[in-house]
């Protein structure tokens, strides 16, 4: 369209010259010459463009050359100024907002020199008003469409940023979705672990001694069926806890003091493991930080009864200091810290996960023969 009318006002200024009064003013043989030029340099423009991105400047600085020498070659030709107003539009178009607007300056001056040159000054002051504000007027609306087009472009440039923005949250949310659903298959592994094993360990313990019974003390039996029967009966309540019929952090009524003591009843009747139970203090703590901690300390536990080869173990639990913390100990035979089977093999892994899910240190310390101290404690902030 910017095309268009630009070929329309120059095919005026062309009908015009044709109608022009040759007898009163005659036009200058140079001028149809430059009108000529003008008109080649107009209708290659567009496809000069495509080529050459910084052809539209030289275009707008030859074309005003043009156009300022036809009017001082014939002064009196006023139609002549009517070939500005493209390009006025494309000098702010082209160039910076600054140069466009004195370059239109400059087209208002060369107007205005056309009174000196021979035109009656009525008729100039007239053209120099009327043409230099049709030529501000298009270089205004130039920077108007420039400054739109700017504003088009930042919002391209924003909807992109914004659909990127989109397309990597849409990502986040299905990877955190897996790592969620990871996280939760981590959880259940690990509660199973801890609450299972030492339950299933019992029960393994507790067929193979009805086994033995058979053949030794036949009346024994039922009193080893009867114990293997509550030992799966805890299991399945402990599955139906884990499979999301009770919460994963609940525990016994009475806290986590309560909880320790009926687990320590629990192995000495199952396993024969004398618990050595102490507490001091009445702080409460908050209930995820307990059922990790009576995590840690079940399988703490189950450790002393499947691998430290002795029957007795101490718990002790200081709620009465600024820095809660728990402590199990046995005088097993203890195990070489730095093997990593021991990581996996005791469920020392395990503990550490919980007790920095819940923002305490974990302590471990072991050598063979010296048996095992675990302790733990809040962080200090």
């Amino acid at each position: 369209m910017r095309y268009l009318a630009t070929y329309l006002i120059y095919i005026a200024v062309i009908a015009r010259a044709i109608g022009w009064n040759q007898e009163t003013a005659p036009i200058p043989t140079a001028i149809w010459i430059l009108l000529a030029i003008f008109g080649v340099i107009l209708f290659s423009q567009r496809a000069l463009t495509h080529r050459f991105p910084l052809y539209p400047r030289l275009y707008t600085l030859i074309q005003s050359v043009l156009v300022i020498t036809m009017l001082y070659l014939a002064p009196t030709i006023d139609f002549l100024t009517m070939l500005f107003l493209p390009l006025s539009f494309q000098a702010v178009q082209f160039f910076h907002k600054g140069i466009g607007f004195a370059w239109i300056g400059g087209f208002i001056l060369a107007m205005a020199g056309m009174i000196l040159f021979g035109m009656e000054w009525e008729a100039g002051l007239t053209m120099v008003l009327t043409g230099g504000g049709a030529n501000l007027l298009m270089g205004s609306f130039a920077h108007l469409i420039t400054r739109t087009e700017q504003r088009r472009q930042e919002n391209q440039r924003l909807f992109s940023n914004l659909q990127e923005a989109y397309h990597q949250l849409k990502d986040s949310a299905t990877q955190a979705e897996q790592l969620a659903a990871a996280t939760e298959r981590h959880r259940l592994v690990r509660e199973l672990h801890d609450s299972l094993t030492q339950t299933l360990f019992s029960m393994n313990l507790a067929v193979q001694a009805a086994q033995l019974s058979l053949g030794e003390a036949p009346l024994q039996v039922d009193d080893h069926l009867i114990r293997l029967q509550t030992l799966a009966r805890n299991a399945a309540s402990e599955v139906q806890a884990l499979t999301g019929q009770a919460p994963h952090h609940s525990l016994p009524q009475g806290g986590l003091a309560s909880a320790i003591r009926q687990l320590a009843e629990e192995r000495l009747a199952q396993d024969g493991l004398k618990v050595t139970f102490e507490v001091s203090g009445q702080r409460v703590l908050s209930r995820l930080v307990e059922a990790n901690l009576f995590r840690i300390t079940q399988e703490a536990l189950n450790n002393i009864t499947r691998h430290a080869g002795i029957q007795q173990a101490l718990v002790r639990l200081y709620l009465d200091s600024p820095i809660a913390s728990l402590e199990v100990e046995d005088e097993g035979c203890g195990f070489e810290l730095a093997s990593s089977r021991h990581l996996n093999g005791f469920g020392l892994t395990g503990m550490a996960e919980r007790a920095s899910e819940i923002g305490w240190v974990l302590e471990i310390k072991s050598c063979p023969g010296q048996g095992t101290h675990i302790y733990l404690a809040e962080k200090v902030t």
